[in-house]
């Protein structure tokens, strides 16, 4: 059962990464390319209470100009979302 919901849950943090990723792109005039995030890395952090969550950090790729391609991450904090990170890239 631990396994089923797991994967569930998952699967349903990976769809809210995804529109985080896709409404920070379109706030800054970014392109999302490949429609999706992929998962990398989960591990163990303690929040700002001191206590035990998973963060995860999804990644995704994003063009300025169409032309080009760089990295993001969104990171999760438990079901929150913490932040969305953008790699260096050319305004286009």
């Amino acid at each position: 059962c631990f396994g089923v919901w797991y994967w569930i849950k998952s699967r349903d943090l990976k769809e809210f990464a995804y529109q985080r990723a896709q409404a920070a792109c379109k706030k800054l005039d970014l392109q999302l390319l490949d429609q999706a995030v992929a998962l990398k890395s989960v591990r163990p952090v303690r929040n700002a209470k001191g206590h035990m969550q998973l963060r995860r950090i999804y990644s995704f790729d994003f063009s300025s100009s169409g032309e080009d391609r760089y990295e993001g991450e969104v990171i999760m904090l438990g079901n929150r979302l913490d932040e969305v990170k953008f790699a260096p890239h050319r305004i286009g």
